[in-house]
Formats: C-alpha cells, sequence, structure tokens
C-alpha cells in the first residue's frame, strides 16, 4: 500500500506540475499575438495556403517549446526557480526592445554581436534600445511567470534530473530542426523560447563553422622596405551623402574639398558597403571575398589584407578603437599572434601612450598616424574609427566651436523621429561629421612632414537618419544604410600619382572593388592573388557595376540574412541627403 500511495503522489504531483505548464504556456504564447497582433495580421495576409500551413506547425513546434520551459523552471528549487524566473522578465524586456526597434526579436547574429563588441558599444546600444514602454509589454509575462513560483519544488534532485531529460532533450531537438528547415528570419515567435532558440543557433553556428587556418600565398621575395606607405582607414557610420565633398549643402567637409581642389584627393562618389552590420563589412574589406553570404567561410580561409602588405615588404599595424574586426582576427589566432600582422592597437594601447581618446576623439588616431609616418615610410596601417556610432552627441567635444548646427541633442537623448527630433539628429550628425572626418584629415595633412603616403578612406555602413521614422540606425536592410564615402587622399610626394590620375571618371564603386585597389597600391603581382577579387577601381569602367550587391543578417547564411542590391540608375532619393531645419551656417 506504501509503494501505490508514494508512486500515485509523483504520478499526481508530476501531472500537476505538466498541467501547471501547460496553462502558463497556453497563456504566454496568446499574450504574444495580442501585443502584436498588428505583426500577426500583416503575416498571414501575405501567406500562401502551404505557408500558413508551415507557419502553423512551427507555432505548434514553439507552443511546445513554452511548455518543456516552463515544466523545465518547475523543477527548480524554489531559489533557482526565482533566479530562473528574474532572467526570464529580463529577457522578455530585451527582446521587445529589440521588436520596438527592429520590429524582430533578438536573432543569433545579434547574440553573437553581444558578446564580441566591447563594453562602450552595449552601453551605447541599451541606451538607444530601451523604451519605457517595454516595461508594459513585459508586464503580462511577469504575470505568467510569477504564477509558477506557487508550485511546490520536487524533493529529490534525481527525480527531478530524470524528469528534465525529456523537456530537455525535446528543446534541443526542435531548435535544431528549426535551425535546419525554417529560415530564423521568418518570423520571431514568443521571447523567451525565442532567444533559446537564437542561443542555440548561435552554437550550432559555432560548430558548423570553419575553424582551420587562412590560404597561403606563393613564395614571394622583395628586396627591401617600400618607402611609400599605404593607409586604409575604415570609419565607423558615415553615411556618404552627408559630406559636403559629395554634394551635401551643409559645409560637412570644407577640408576635403580643399584637398579636391589641390588635387590631392580623388573623389570616388557614393560607395555602396558590403553590409549594413559593421563586422560583416570589415570581414569583406579586409579579406576580399564577393560573394553574399559568405556560405563558404571565405572570409575566415582568405588571405588578408596584412598578408599581401607582409608579402610586398610592409611593416603592418591594425589600429582597432572601435572593436571593428581585430577581435576576429585575434580570436581565429587561438589568442595569440595574428599572421602577418606586426602590431596591433587598441584604446589600451593609446592610454598607454597618455593619449586620451574620449578627449581627442579621432584626432589622436591623426596625430599618432603622422608621428608614426614622420619616422619612416614602409607602413601599411589598417584604421578602424571611432566615428560617428549612435550617440553622435558623444563624437566631437562639447564646446561653441564643434557644435556649428544647433539645436543638437543631448549625449543621453534617443532618435526621436519627429520633426523636431530629426532634426537635432541631423544637426549633431553634421557636426559629428565636421568634426570626426573633416577634422581628421586636417590633423593628419598639417601634420605629416613624410609627404609619400596614400590613404584610402570608407566607412562600414551608414546611418538611417530616421528619414523614414526609423529608429534604429543600421543592422538592417535599408538601403540607406550602405550610402558610405570612398575616396583616395595622396601625399605631395606620393610615388604613384600617375596611378591615382587614371582612375577613369563616373565609375561607381562598391566596398568589393577596395581590396584589388589596395593590392594595386601595394604592387602586388596577379601572380600572388590566389583568389578571383572584384576589379580594382583602377580597373574600373562607366559600364561597369551597373548592380551593387550588399547583404544584412547572418554573414555565413546560416540565419537571417537578407542580400539586396543598388541599380543603375539608383531609387529616387538614394544616396542624396539634406539638413532638417535652418540651422545656422558655418562661416
Amino acid at each position: 500500500m506504501t509503494g501505490k500511495y508514494s508512486l500515485r503522489t509523483v504520478t499526481q504531483a508530476t501531472y500537476f506540475r505538466a498541467v501547471t505548464a501547460l496553462m502558463a504556456a497556453t497563456l504566454a504564447v496568446l499574450i504574444d499575438p495580442i501585443l502584436r497582433f498588428s505583426d500577426y495580421h500583416a503575416l498571414l495576409q501575405v501567406l500562401p495556403v502551404a505557408g500558413t500551413v508551415k507557419f502553423s506547425g512551427t507555432l505548434t513546434l514553439v507552443f511546445l517549446q513554452v511548455v518543456a520551459l516552463f515544466y523545465l523552471i518547475l523543477l527548480l528549487p524554489r531559489s533557482l526557480r526565482t533566479v530562473a524566473l528574474l532572467l526570464s522578465v529580463f529577457v522578455v524586456v530585451v527582446q521587445f526592445s529589440y521588436w520596438l526597434t527592429l520590429s524582430q526579436f533578438m536573432t543569433s547574429t545579434d547574440l553573437f554581436l553581444v558578446l564580441t563588441v566591447g563594453m562602450g558599444h552595449r552601453a551605447e546600444a541599451v541606451s538607444s534600445f530601451f523604451n519605457p514602454l517595454v516595461l508594459l509589454y513585459a508586464l503580462p509575462y511577469a504575470l505568467v511567470l510569477s504564477a509558477l513560483i506557487l508550485v511546490p519544488p520536487v524533493s529529490v534532485f534525481r527525480k527531478a534530473l530524470a524528469l528534465s531529460l525529456l523537456p530537455a532533450l525535446y528543446l534541443l531537438a526542435s531548435s535544431y530542426a528549426l535551425f535546419l528547415h525554417v529560415p530564423e528570419r521568418s518570423f520571431h515567435l514568443n521571447p523567451l523560447t525565442s532567444f533559446l532558440r537564437s542561443t542555440l543557433h548561435y552554437e550550432f553556428e559555432n560548430l558548423r563553422k570553419y575553424h582551420g587556418p587562412r590560404d597561403d600565398l606563393p613564395p614571394f621575395h622583395v628586396s627591401q622596405r617600400p618607402l611609400d606607405s599605404i593607409i586604409y582607414v575604415i570609419d565607423e557610420s558615415v553615411r556618404g551623402s552627408n559630406l559636403s565633398l559629395n554634394g551635401y549643402p551643409r559645409a560637412t567637409t570644407p577640408f576635403l574639398q580643399t584637398l579636391e581642389t589641390q588635387g590631392r584627393l580623388k573623389n570616388l562618389g557614393i560607395c555602396v558597403a558590403a553590409s549594413s552590420f559593421s563586422y560583416i563589412s570589415n570581414a569583406y574589406l579586409i579579406t576580399g571575398h564577393n560573394a553574399f553570404p559568405d556560405d563558404t567561410f571565405r572570409t575566415a580561409r582568405n588571405p588578408t589584407l596584412f598578408d599581401y602588405a607582409k608579402k610586398m615588404g610592409y611593416e603592418t599595424i591594425y589600429i582597432d578603437i572601435d572593436q571593428g574586426y581585430l577581435s576576429f582576427l585575434v580570436n581565429a589566432a587561438g589568442g595569440g599572434a595574428v599572421r602577418s600582422l606586426d602590431r596591433y592597437m587598441t584604446d589600451q594601447s593609446f592610454e598607454e601612450r597618455h593619449v586620451d581618446l574620449e578627449i581627442t576623439k579621432d584626432l589622436g588616431v591623426a596625430r599618432f598616424l603622422s608621428s608614426l609616418l614622420n619616422e619612416r615610410g614602409g607602413y601599411f596601417v589598417l584604421v578602424n574609427k571611432k566615428g560617428l556610432h549612435f550617440h553622435y552627441r558623444n563624437r566631437y567635444p562639447d564646446d561653441m566651436a564643434s557644435t556649428i548646427w544647433k539645436p543638437a541633442m543631448e549625449a543621453s537623448d534617443p532618435v526621436d523621429p519627429s520633426a523636431t527630433g530629426r532634426e537635432k539628429l541631423v544637426n549633431t550628425y553634421d557636426n559629428g561629421i565636421r568634426f570626426q572626418v573633416d577634422a581628421f584629415f586636417r590633423v593628419f595633412v598639417s601634420e605629416t612632414t613624410n609627404q609619400n603616403y596614400v590613404i584610402l578612406y570608407t566607412s562600414d555602413h551608414g546611418q538611417t537618419l530616421a528619414e523614414h521614422g526609423q529608429v534604429y540606425t543600421h543592422m538592417k536592410p535599408d538601403k540607406v544604410i550602405v550610402d558610405v564615402p570612398d575616396f583616395l587622399v595622396s601625399g605631395e610626394r606620393y610615388g604613384k600619382k600617375g596611378l591615382l590620375a587614371e582612375i577613369p571618371p563616373g565609375i561607381r564603386v562598391s566596398h568589393l572593388n577596395n581590396f584589388a585597389t589596395l593590392l594595386d597600391l601595394m604592387g602586388v603581382p596577379m601572380s600572388l592573388r590566389v583568389r578571383p577579387y572584384d576589379k580594382s577601381i583602377f580597373s574600373l569602367t562607366a559600364e561597369g557595376n551597373s548592380v551593387r550587391y550588399y547583404m544584412s543578417g547572418s554573414l555565413h547564411g546560416f540565419g537571417d540574412y537578407v542580400v539586396m542590391m543598388i541599380p543603375t540608375p539608383p531609387d529616387e532619393g538614394w544616396g542624396v541627403s539634406r539638413p532638417v531645419g535652418d540651422g545656422p551656417k558655418p562661416e
């Protein structure tokens, strides 16, 4: 009798927890379409019958995932259950912050960025994504989750472990099935299990990625160090059409225009970035890969610019104060030396030199580059600048001389798409360009005495500037986000000026053209080039690049990604930007 009674008690307790998880999951799954009714309605309006069936099947899988997740939480001791529930509420807040900003929950790509970008970028992302309205969205979930506290805990650890095996296995197997057969970009269902799926998706991606060495270059010998220096500046979040160099009606880049008048700047117009994500653009710019997405892992296999520069005798330096791509190269090298890279520098390197980049901004980097070149030539330097990553107000000094266009945003202001908000947004952004771009070149050119150099300048991506009500700045496939500058600046005694003079007028450029351009500037022979790179700027014609492609989302195409194009002629308004309001003009 005692054994039967014990078995009945266990069965009843297990049944009670399962029913509780089922009821809580039902409420949690119903909350989402209520809060995001317009999204669900719009989706069902466009789905064909087959798509609706697939969506229904996916929704059923997700519902069962919520049941399994809640059941696992109920198996925890009360103290751990409380922690799990608080963490769950936090995840809901994060997920709806993403949804209110980007119209989607967090993807594996977003999780990858959270884990790899610097603390400064994380803090800025939190402040720009957070909306107090998200707490209202999180409240129903908090109420449902709080009810799970009331269920009595499992008294025996072994029993809890045994009961957890099946739901845990289901979560893993169903997430892997969704990873293989349902594109992550299809639709984001339920904030809790969506985060769990993104986390597992991230791990599945890591397992499938390439982790081997890069391809080697053929043997090649140079007899001496080159006399010239090549600097490749990849700026952050600079929109090409907001440079007066490209026809913007405000004088955001008067010094660059002076250099153009002097024949020292060759402007290539509005360039199409490889991606609306920094790390993807950097991956393509540094490795020369030219197909979207990178499903063959060529960005991890191709030789880098540093490999070619080293072969040609240059001393190689990577200055990454924006966490652009250096960390990826270091991680791929197992935390050790990066192949063909003689030296790399971060914010900490400048601190050790008693340069406070929080005060000097990018001008501190410009002064370092000048001092470097003034010592000798023969450098290849790649620079990931801080540029104009949001918040824009933090990118230039808080003084009257730098605040040219007013009213401007405060440092903590979020993106406000209203007319008044946009005026402040654009004014602040333009002030940032004047300082971080134009003043950067003014300092570098004026302080550099060794004039045998060339700079290729571009940006990783542009910005939306809320023209169409966007509260996000990038990381979406909007065409305006891939509007970036591209130009060359040379010293007065640069040895290959004739090559720059041969650039034909009217060409259309893409990020994909920059790699071969730099190989030409290094003098890399064709026999040394191991991949079929896109054409160099020096080989383009006015008829080339009639369609320029870019991508947004998952670099290797495992999850959320889309490939888009800028046609010729481009869509009306692309590559064009205008100020908002009538702020004061600079003297």
